[in-house]
C-alpha cells in the first residue's frame, strides 16, 4: 500500500490582495499550479482563517485506500489532499485535472480552538464554489499578465450550480467526477461538496461532525481549458 507523500505546513492566506509577505516559491505556485499547500489554501478560504494549517498530499491511485480513510483535524488543523489525473471517462492525462480537499469547518475549529485570542476565524463557511470562482478569476488573471493570447472569452465560462451531498459515500463516488463541461458555448465548472455542521440532530459519527468536503477542478486543467489545449466534453451525468 502506499503511503502519504507529503506533509506541508503553512500559514497564509492565498488571495490577491493578501499576496505581501508570502513566500516567492508559493506566490510563483499559485494560481497556476496545484502545489502541496492547495487544500490549505481552500480550508483558510473556506473557514475565514489566518490559522497554521497542516496539509497531508497523498499520492497517485490512494483514493481508495489511504485518502478514502483520512479524516480532517479541527487540532492541529490538518487537512488532506489527493489530485486526480484521469478525466471523467477514465483517460488519464499528464496534468492534474481534479483536486479533493477533506477540511473542517468553521464552527468546529472555532470550537477546538476557543483559547486562541490571537487568530481569524469567519462565523460561517465559504462554499466550494466561492473558492472555484475566485481561482478561475485568478487564473485567468494570471494568463492574460503572462502574455496567453487567443484565451476562452470570460463569458464563455461560468460556475454550475454546486452539487451538495449529505454522507461520505456520495462525496467519493464517483472518483472521477467530471469537473467541467460544455454547454452550447459555455464551459462550466462544477464542484462536489459535503458540508456537515458540527452541531446538528442527524446523528453522525464524530469524526465526520464539523466537515467540509470539496471535489473541484485543478489549476492545471482549467487554465488548458482557457487557453483552448483541452475541450470540455458534455455534462455524462
Amino acid at each position: 500500500m502506499k503511503q502519504l507523500h507529503a506533509r506541508v505546513r503553512l500559514r497564509f492566506l492565498m488571495v490577491p490582495i493578501l499576496l505581501l509577505g508570502l513566500p516567492t516559491a508559493a506566490i510563483q505556485a499559485y494560481p497556476l499550479s496545484t502545489d502541496e499547500g492547495f487544500c490549505a489554501r481552500v480550508q483558510q478560504f473556506i473557514a475565514g482563517t489566518d490559522m497554521t494549517v497542516d496539509n497531508v498530499v497523498y499520492e497517485q491511485d490512494t483514493y481508495w485506500t489511504t485518502f478514502k480513510k483520512s479524516k480532517p483535524l479541527a487540532q492541529p488543523l490538518t487537512t488532506h489532499q489527493y489530485v486526480g489525473y484521469q478525466l471523467a471517462d477514465g483517460e488519464r492525462t499528464d496534468y492534474p485535472v481534479t483536486v479533493a480537499c477533506k477540511m473542517k469547518t468553521a464552527e468546529r475549529i472555532r470550537t477546538a480552538n476557543a483559547g486562541m485570542s490571537d487568530v481569524t476565524i469567519a462565523k460561517e463557511d465559504r462554499a466550494c464554489q466561492t473558492w472555484q470562482g475566485l481561482m478561475l478569476d485568478d487564473i485567468y488573471t494570471a494568463l492574460e499578465q503572462q502574455g496567453d493570447a487567443a484565451l476562452l472569452s470570460r463569458e464563455r465560462i461560468a460556475l454550475a450550480e454546486e452539487n451538495n451531498v449529505y454522507i461520505g459515500p456520495l462525496w467519493l463516488r464517483p472518483e472521477l467526477y467530471q469537473v467541467a463541461y460544455k454547454d452550447g458555448d459555455t464551459v462550466r465548472l462544477r464542484s462536489k461538496a459535503l458540508h456537515v455542521e458540527y452541531r446538528r440532530f442527524m446523528p453522525v459519527p464524530d469524526s465526520f461532525m464539523g466537515t467540509h468536503y470539496c471535489t473541484m477542478i485543478a489549476p492545471e486543467y482549467l487554465a488548458k481549458l482557457l487557453r483552448g489545449e483541452a475541450e470540455a466534453p458534455a455534462l455524462q451525468e
